[in-house]
């Protein structure tokens, strides 16, 4: 296996789509072993990975720096030290991948973070059940179970998190965002196989969801929005594409329950009135508003010109900004998730560009946040100094008293001389105490702000780049 690791990474892009093609419409068993050596974490990878097994909320990994090795209570601390926690769910067609299979593009983002920003990041990268084995909604159940861990069980600030997800991870953050801005109009119910020696039952499970805080942000990469395959981009780009018909037909028989008009399946919503056969996931697509009530203000969505998912996910981003949120595209022409699969990419500098807007946009969406922060410590560091500074004069001047009351009691001319130039000398200090307190005072606590390459729209060959600083609007959504 290590060979087709080897040859895949000297593998020009076009070979690369080819293979992917191939991989993503084999059974399930066959595409994850091959999947899973391919993206098997490196040896350089491995002190960035913090493995999380089971533990009834929520399975993956943290990845940051040097977390490894780290005991339960230094990671907690390192979590919430944190300036921005990215809740990220991985992609794979819901049937194949791992919370570790784009070590390379995560790590890639938390230095960038920091390069560039001085902001520290954490990853919280998670593991759902795949199909066939567990059908839909088991999957969503899971990402929603992590979410309720990182915001009630570790009590964490949704303000400072970012939510990613690539491909089907986007699908399963969308419908955890959905389903938890107000549970009361949804269970998820699941059927689970109990298989023994002599015969295999099925039990129903009901799980009661809990409203859950929306976080700071949303990065989206090509995201599965609908499983109708009748776009414009699905005719022009499935000869680009390493997404096919066929695997679209995969994926449905695979992971999506269909249901039959009047009889029970498990699931989150009722069955549809005007079909004999439809799929329960993906209904967000034909919203034409009530986006504000469950998606976060800001989301940034990278998309592929070349890709068959191209104008149904646009569809989505339009009808989502006409309803007020803040929806920036990034769209480069290449194919399916080009944002994390970069093996895909030809040209590398499409990524650094890529980065940079990542980078930016996280930034901004947790600003007001990290302003706030930096107001805190503003406030406790001139708090210092000013019980610094009074105790210090207060034991000059008493220093003083007693030299004024020495020199009383021997009125000796020298020693009033010796006493002037000691006065003065304390006078100097005091100046030099105050030039000390103007420094501190204005001394800047914060971190570095850099202006960096906005939303980046292609349409073909052509690029347009429109610069901008931080603190201005944002560009306007271009839509191909």
């Amino acid at each position: 296996m290590n060979r087709i690791r080897v040859a895949l990474n000297k593998l020009p892009p076009g070979a690369t789509i080819k293979l992917l093609r191939k991989v993503f419409s084999l059974p399930a068993p066959a595409a994850r072993l091959i999947l899973n050596d391919i993206t098997k974490p490196l040896n350089s990878h491995k002190p960035w990975i913090h493995k999380v097994p089971w533990n009834g909320e929520w399975s993956g990994c943290w990845i940051g720096e040097n977390v490894r090795n780290l005991d339960k209570e230094t990671l907690k601390r390192r979590i919430h030290d944190s300036d921005i926690i990215l809740f990220n769910v991985h992609g794979g067609g819901f049937r194949i991948g791992c919370s570790t299979m784009f070590m390379e593009t995560w790590i890639s983002w938390i230095k960038i973070l920091k390069q560039s920003y001085g902001m520290e990041a954490m990853i919280m990268s998670i593991d759902y059940r795949l199909a066939p084995e567990y059908k839909y909604p088991s999957p969503v159940e899971d990402i929603v179970r992590a979410y309720e861990n990182l915001t009630k069980t570790l009590q964490l600030d949704p303000e400072k998190i970012v939510v990613t997800g690539d491909s089907a991870g986007a699908s399963l953050i969308l419908e955890m965002l959905f389903i938890t801005h107000d549970p009361s109009m949804f269970e998820i119910v699941t059927d689970d196989l109990l298989v023994d020696n002599t015969t295999t039952t099925t039990t129903t499970t009901t799980t009661v969801l809990n409203e859950l805080p929306r976080p700071a942000g949303a990065v989206f990469s090509s995201p599965i929005v609908t499983d109708e395959t009748n776009s414009v981009s699905w005719k022009q780009n499935v000869k680009y594409d390493y997404i096919s018909l066929y695997t679209s037909k995969v994926i449905k028989r695979d992971y999506f329950r269909p249901l039959v008009v009047g009889g029970p399946a498990a699931g989150l919503l009722p069955p549809p009135a005007d079909t004999t056969s439809s799929n329960q996931i993906l209904g967000i697509h034909k919203l034409e508003t009530g986006f504000r009530a469950f998606l976060p203000d800001k989301v940034l969505m990278f998309i592929g010109n070349k890709e068959v998912l191209r104008d149904d996910a646009l569809d989505l981003a339009r009808k989502a900004e006409k309803d007020g949120i803040e929806w920036e595209n990034v769209i480069e022409d290449c194919v399916h998730d080009w944002f994390c699969v970069r093996e895909v990419v030809k040209d590398k500098r499409i990524l650094v560009k890529a980065d940079a807007t990542f980078a930016d946009f996280c930034y901004r969406a947790v600003r007001h946040l990290r302003q706030k922060k930096k107001n805190d410590e503003d406030t406790r560091n001139q708090t210092l100094l000013y019980d610094y500074t009074s105790q210090f004069y207060t034991m000059r001047r008493s220093s003083e008293g007693l030299e004024i009351v020495l020199e009383e009691e021997e009125e000796d001319d020298d020693d009033e001389e010796a006493y002037d130039a000691n006065y003065s000398s304390d006078n100097s200090s005091e100046e030099e105490d105050t030039d000390l307190e103007s420094t501190i005072r204005t001394a800047s606590f914060g971190k570095k702000h850099f202006s960096t390459t906005s939303t980046t729209i292609t349409t073909d060959t052509t690029f347009t780049t429109k610069k901008t600083s931080t603190n201005k609007q944002k560009p306007k959504t271009i839509f191909v």
